[in-house]
């Protein structure tokens, strides 16, 4: 008998591999699949055993194959499955189970019914998922006859073309499951008809070789392929003696071609075997394990595909290993708006891809320059010597590391309280297109290296809470060893923005600035602090029961959100390595998020705006503030203020 090769097509195992990081995942029990061998259609091509995409679903077979039921063994790890192979006593533990099903299935009948019972195969497999290895060790049971199966040949001419063409016909439109009857009929125009092998055993003819057992027949040797030797015992079983077989080989006469190279020659072939009675009772199992194989799918995968199937790995074992209610798609599918490329914006970008982020939006209109390269990790010397953008080489330099995100870069000066420096229909044009980024995108991120910068995004935020799906505002700033993260009032969430804490409007910080007030003067390790942080606050608001709209939380609660507590803010203190979280409330006087700065800006959008770009101090004035202050004034005496650069 030809051994049949077992065949795994590409697609298997990239279903195995979907299956293993999403489904089983440590699980390593044995799982059933469905392969399929069909009809051999070509000299010379070895019998093969078909293992394709859909093995693991309920699917049907194609018309015409031979089905086989398979079990898969998929070890967790390459240790267990070389210790397997080195264990003979394990390896013939599965062969006796699978025989002793095979034996049930004939002697209960099970097998007349579902031929498929008589062919089962055992894959056992290793996959190595960071490097698209797999290997495997195969087998189909056969039991084993007290001696050799024998056959004589009998020409085909005793059948016809016109008889096969019939099985052909038969074996695509009927569901056979690669075996059945071939019966003599006078009442049939070719003489002969096809019946289910569940009529073996009550059959009447006049002649024992009027019955023929039809078997596709994937092999194209001479001899007949493996699968036969169990439905010969199944023959013995049930109508012993000299039996014709038909180790059909010819579905290409099913739509009527004669042959592939144009000619009458059939490669069918009519077999007689001897089926004692003595040989239905065989038990053993006949030897027949493969040798091991190995299947690396970066053959077939492109980079890019490999690379991003290997990030998702690595979230998705924290999923298995630490946190079965872990959601990372919520994570991943964010579209994320990053309002400077400096700094912080470089960390959160990594941070955000670790999670495996990959919409994001980079808005800067700065360039690289030779200071940045140390602190800023998306940037080189080499875009600093050529002036490149920072929007812009933030963005290859993601897509370099990431190559399936799906980044975009926006060169654009976002409009401030206070900088009356564009034109008008600049001032007009810039505005526009913030919105348009925040309307599009739902999470802002305020990463910019001024605090006047913040406030028209945060507006902007504040203003889209009516909505059913505003974005989510979150701020990250630096001092020297400390620095703040913070989140802002989402819809009936009400939480403070980065202004509320603030007694005068933004005006511009960035006029008049000596050499050390030009940089932002930090501890190295501050921002990669706070852009973690940050990104992390993000992470466990998506996982949150309430989402963006989840209540302040400092300390952890699995029931709400598997990644633990969810503060409106986190102030962090790099000399005492503390981290505080806190609750914040919005500040009735705020100039950027409290009612009357929002009503104006609704009654009159832009026209507002281009006012605050020509003159902050009107925030006070709308917001309350100044009243405030004044009444103050007049209670406390004299108030002091200073501002960012100012000793305390």
């Amino acid at each position: 008998f030809e051994p049949l090769q077992v065949a795994p097509e590409v697609s298997f195992w990239q279903e195995l591999s979907q299956r293993k990081l999403d489904i089983w995942r440590l699980d390593s029990s044995n799982v059933p699949f469905t392969a399929f061998y069909e009809a051999s259609q070509a000299s010379g091509v070895p019998a093969k055993c078909f293992l394709q995409k859909t093995a693991f679903d309920a699917a049907k077979v194609p018309a015409g194959a031979g089905k086989v039921i398979g079990e898969l063994k998929n070890f967790n790890t390459e240790e267990e499955f070389r210790t397997f192979l080195g264990n003979a006593e394990a390896r013939q533990s599965s062969l006796t189970e699978a025989v002793k099903s095979i034996r049930n299935d004939i002697d209960s009948g099970v097998a007349l019914t579902e031929p498929s019972r008589l062919r089962r195969l055992i894959l056992f497999s290793f996959a190595d998922l960071k490097k698209y290895h797999y290997s495997f060790l195969s087998t189909l049971p056969a039991l084993k006859t007290p001696k050799p199966w024998q056959h004589s040949k009998e020409p085909i001419e005793k059948l016809g073309q016109d008889v096969l063409a019939q099985v052909a016909k038969g074996l695509r439109e009927e569901d056979f499951d690669g075996l059945c009857l071939l019966l003599r009929s006078s009442s049939s125009e070719t003489g002969w008809c096809l019946r289910p092998l569940a009529h073996l055993p009550s059959l009447q003819v006049e002649s024992e070789d009027d019955v023929v057992l039809v078997f596709v027949d994937p092999s194209s040797e001479d001899a007949p392929a493996w699968p036969l030797q169990n439905a010969l015992l199944l023959l013995a079983r049930y109508r012993p003696g000299q039996r014709l077989v038909l180790a059909f080989r010819d579905p290409q006469l099913a739509s009527g071609a004669r042959g592939y190279s144009g000619g009458t020659q059939l490669r069918s072939r009519l077999l007689r075997y001897e089926v004692s009675a003595e040989t239905s009772t065989a038990n053993d199992c006949r030897a027949g394990w493969s040798k091991i194989a190995t299947f690396d799918l970066t053959r077939f995968l492109d980079s890019k595909t490999v690379a991003a199937n290997a990030v998702d790995l690595n979230i998705k074992l924290m999923k298995w290993r630490v946190l079965p209610g872990l959601e990372p798609e919520r994570m991943k599918e964010l579209r994320i708006l990053l309002l400077g490329s400096g700094t912080l914006g470089c960390g959160v970008a990594r941070a955000l891809m670790g999670w495996g982020c990959r919409r994001m939006t980079f808005v800067d209109a700065g360039k690289v320059s030779f200071s940045n390269p140390v602190r800023q990790s998306l940037f080189t010397h080499k875009d600093a010597a050529e002036g490149r953008k920072k929007a812009t080489a933030a963005r290859e330099a993601v897509e370099a590391i990431l190559p399936d995100a799906e980044a975009k870069d926006v060169v654009m000066d976002i409009p401030m309280p206070g900088h009356p420096h564009q034109s008008a229909e600049v001032l007009r044009a810039n505005i526009e297109k913030l919105q348009s980024l925040v309307d599009s995108h739902d999470v802002i991120c305020m990463l910019t290296d001024s605090r006047e910068s913040r406030w028209l995004p945060s507006l902007m935020v504040a203003a889209a809470q009516d909505r059913e799906n505003p974005p989510l505002g979150l701020t990250v700033a630096l001092g020297f060893d400390s620095f703040l993260v913070s989140r802002q009032t989402y819809r009936k969430s009400l939480a403070a923005c980065y202004f509320c804490n603030d007694v005068t409007a933004p005006s511009d910080s960035l006029a008049f600035r000596t050499l050390d007030q030009q940089c932002t003067v930090t501890r190295p390790g501050i921002s990669g602090l706070a852009s973690n942080i940050a990104v992390e606050l993000l992470a466990a608001l998506t996982q949150h029961q309430d989402g963006f709209g989840a209540s302040s939380t400092g300390t952890p609660s699995i029931a709400e959100s598997p990644l633990g507590g969810v503060p409106h803010q986190v102030r962090g203190y790099a000399a005492e390595y503390t981290l505080s979280p806190a609750e914040t409330e919005p500040f009735k006087h705020c100039v950027c998020c409290s009612k009357e700065v929002l009503d104006i800006y609704a009654k009159e959008g832009g026209g507002f705006l281009e006012k605050v770009v020509a003159d902050s101090s009107i925030l006070e004035e709308v917001s309350g503030l100044a009243e405030m202050k004044a009444a103050m004034w007049g209670q406390a005496g004299d108030v002091e203020a200073f501002d960012d650069f100012d000793d305390l």
